[in-house]
């Protein structure tokens, strides 16, 4: 467990992607579980319904623009070690 720890903490970007898709998972389960109690309260509930679904699809939305943006950046990384492994030598910083 202590070497899983050391391994996460030495990806900061990492750890945080996995934290942000908790904290994702974990509201969308919240917001769930607030919107099906409020399906039960007939005409009044639809505007809390509506809240409920509205703030569902804003952190889907947030969900799959965070996912958007890791893979850019480790598609980006990926191509700069490229790049730099292809490179015979490097050239020296001025």
């Amino acid at each position: 467990m202590k070497r899983a720890l050391r391994y996460l903490w030495r990806h900061p970007r990492r750890t945080g992607f996995i934290v942000f898709n908790l904290v994702v998972v974990g509201l969308l389960i919240l917001w769930a579980q607030f919107t099906a109690a409020m399906s039960h309260e007939g005409i009044a509930g639809v505007p809390n319904v509506m809240l409920g679904y509205t703030g569902m699809a804003l952190v889907l939305v947030a969900l799959v623009a965070g996912w958007i943006a890791w893979a850019v950046m480790v598609t980006s990384r990926h191509a700069h070690l490229e790049k730099a492994s292809a490179d015979p030598a490097p050239k020296p910083l001025r």
